[in-house]
């Protein structure tokens, strides 16, 4: 709360006034709905207090007082608590039952791994969100902060009024941005690739003994050593080599031996089919990377290269050779993508400086800031979001910021962003999606749909949220591997989120794993932490999705998936209540060994400075000094009891520990046995300041 209050005084020192009273909206900050169930509840209400305070200040509303929506509450909405009423059909009712004229409407969902926080302007009169703003944070204080900073001078700066005759575009002479091509993310066709027509039915035929007969005249070593082969032959198909080695020591019997073509033949038989199998592991390794080629590029080439190597007895060679070309053509083309996105990078560091310089000068006329501020933003925003362009903003004085703010996001630019849409440009319907997001979802959909079919990242991974939510999981998750492919981090950790979940993918733990990492790597710090565990059931069992408001920690499903092997119930053995006796175990340690040693080091202390007392000189010197016999005993016996108590103490914490260390080892070792098609219960022990908590969690 603290670091709430000091950024709200600097916010409330910076932000000028520039509006009359008459011309104001009153404006009622409602309670934050908190969707995702996961912030607790005094983060929230220093949030709300935060963001009230930041409408306040920036003068453009008349904001209703807190205890005035508490009172209309009670009274007029019969509520017991103002905290309650936290959903749209309390708030709307309670905006009105207050004559407020908008309501400003705050949620945060949680998907992902991904906390976003959202706030809609409400018109009271049409029940209606006129402006909107969201912003994504990842669950601390500081980063809420921030979002909401950004939040309210989007929906505040954008109030500013304008005259749409003067909205036109002026060059500057001598000034240019942009310059640098990077128009889209290379188009690849991923279709399901059929292996099914690979012909991997190679098998050694079984051995036919009847073209050769037994002779009784042969070498009595080499009768032993065919039959030693005979027997192995039978049961060689798992490891190939001890056939091989069996008729090849056959075949050095040159004298007296009639099996010697035999042999010989067995051998050549035995070996094609060990370099068949030894090709088939390449092909399932190379058809598994082949899934992933899009995210892990340069592993699909290797596991296909490895394969073409040899073309002799190679059934997958054909295939080997197309899937390698298919992605060595990809690899230029992500190649040169990525040449172009250093230069990109530089040429918007280059334009962000030269703006910064350009824009405050009195020499630059209101039109001309705006045209250079819009082609900065249809250039860039596409590729670094519409944060960029509020960035760079912000970066000015606060009242030229807020300027700049009414000069660039109003309804003109809308208009200006849909006419250019409509004629095919994917950078203007990528902007137009981000100013349609709040107030109208669905529209801002298909926007970002359109800007995600000209190839723009950002746009995908947009698109692909809206298909997961409208149960399109196999194409979202197309969207979410394209876009990690094109190092986007929020498009890898989103690949990861439905490999790990099976989201329109199949399920794998190790690949979301290294996705997530992969993620991490491009600074996508809500994929650094993630510890993806297998299920306690196989890896391809299925784990029931919980949808767009789904928590990364929880177990979730693709319907579409079902265990390969066995639809029957199968009984097998857990620990339900392993991480409750490993959690007693660390607490009965930590109480014991801590306890023992912290209490013994304050006995021996004690006992030593009783002990000092008991001596006669110090004894003497003392009663010399004045002081009677009977304090100087009293002092003397008041630090031997405080030596027995600590002691006592040291003996107790030790059983104490050693007691909950016994009960955890219990409970730890109790095994129970469950269906494989049941809910798992997960139930988990941690201390807290007020003593332990305990919880029990259902997958159903």
């Amino acid at each position: 709360m603290k670091k709430f209050c000091a950024v709200f005084l600097i916010f409330l020192l910076t932000v000028p006034l520039f509006s009359d009273d008459d011309e104001k909206q009153k404006l009622a900050v409602m309670e934050f709905e908190d969707l995702s169930g996961k912030l607790p509840p005094e983060m929230l209400a220093g949030a709300t207090e935060y963001i009230r305070g930041a409408f306040v200040s920036s003068n453009k509303f008349i904001v209703i007082a807190k205890e005035r929506q508490e009172n209309a509450m009670i009274k007029a909405m019969k509520k017991e608590s103002y905290k309650s009423c936290n959903d749209k059909n309390c708030q709307i009712p309670l905006g009105q039952a207050l004559s407020a004229d908008t309501i400003l409407r705050t949620t945060i969902n949680f998907f992902g791994g991904i906390y976003t926080i959202t706030s809609e302007l409400i018109d009271l009169a049409k029940e209606a969100t006129i402006i909107g703003a969201k912003q994504n944070f990842d669950g601390t204080e500081r980063s809420l902060m921030e979002a909401l900073d950004r939040i309210v001078v989007q929906i505040a700066g954008a109030t500013v009024s304008y005259k749409v005759e003067e909205m036109k575009a002026q060059e500057i002479k001598g000034v240019s941005i942009g310059g640098v091509e990077l128009s889209t993310m290379p188009k690849i066709e991923m279709k399901e690739t059929n292996f099914s027509n690979v012909n991997t039915n190679f098998s050694v035929g079984e051995l036919d003994k009847s073209s050769v007969g037994v002779s009784l005249d042969a070498d009595a070593d080499v009768l032993v050593q065919y039959d030693n082969c005979v027997q192995t032959d039978k049961k060689a198909e798992n490891s190939p080599s001890l056939a091989i080695n069996c008729w090849e020591k056959l075949a050095e019997m040159k004298q007296n031996n009639p099996f010697l073509e035999q042999a010989e033949k067995r051998v050549i038989e035995w070996k094609k089919f060990e370099k068949s199998k030894k090709l088939s592991e390449i092909f399932e390794k190379a058809k598994t990377a082949d899934k992933s080629g899009q995210i892990f590029l340069y592993d699909a080439i290797e596991a296909w290269r490895e394969l073409a190597r040899d073309p002799n007895d190679n059934p997958y060679y054909q295939t080997a050779v197309e899937r390698f070309n298919f992605w060595k053509q990809y690899e230029a083309q992500v190649s040169g993508y990525k040449s172009q996105l250093k230069q990109f990078e530089a040429k918007h560091k280059e334009d962000t400086e030269k703006l910064r310089k350009v824009i405050p000068l009195s020499v630059i006329n209101t039109n001309q800031k705006r045209t250079i501020l819009v082609q900065y933003m249809e250039i860039y925003a596409p590729f670094y979001g519409i944060e960029d362009v509020s960035n760079l903003i912000n970066s000015f004085n606060t009242e030229l910021a807020q300027e700049l703010y009414g000069l660039v996001f109003n309804d003109f630019l809308k208009k200006e962003m849909s006419e250019k849409c409509e004629q095919g440009k994917g950078a203007s319907c990528y902007i137009l999606a981000t100013l349609t997001e709040v107030e109208d979802p669905q529209k801002a959909a298909v926007f970002y749909e359109k800007s995600c079919n000209k190839g723009i990242v950002n746009a995908c991974v947009k698109t692909g949220k809206s298909y997961y939510d409208n149960n399109r999981k196999k194409d979202a998750a197309k969207l979410f591997y394209d876009a990690c492919g094109m190092e986007s981090p929020e498009g890898c950790h989103l690949a990861g989120y439905v490999t790990e979940t099976g989201a329109g993918v199949e399920q794998n733990a190790e690949l979301a794993q290294k996705i997530y990492k992969k993620a991490c790597s491009f600074g996508y710090t809500a994929s650094c932490n993630i510890n993806v565990k297998p299920s306690v059931y196989s890896s391809s069992s299925p784990r029931r999705d919980r949808g767009a408001s789904a928590v990364r920690s929880s177990n979730h499903s693709d319907s579409g998936y079902s265990h390969p092997s066995d639809s029957s119930v199968k009984k097998q053995t857990y620990h339900p209540y392993k991480g409750a006796g490993i959690t007693l175990i660390v607490i009965g340690a930590v109480i014991g060994a801590g306890g023992v040693a912290a209490f013994h080091i304050l006995s021996d202390k004690e006992y030593k400075e009783y002990k000092e007392y008991t001596y006669y000189s110090n004894a003497f010197s003392a009663v010399y000094a004045g002081m009677y016999y009977d304090d100087y005993l009293h002092k003397a016996n008041k630090h031997r009891k405080k030596s027995n108590t600590y002691r006592t103490i040291e003996i107790t914490s030790g059983a104490a520990g050693g007691a909950l260390i016994l009960t955890g080892i219990v409970f730890a070792a109790i095994k129970k046995e469950k269906p494989q098609n049941t809910a798992f219960t997960n139930f988990s022990v941690m201390p807290s300041k007020d003593g332990l908590y305990a919880s029990v969690g259902f997958e159903f």
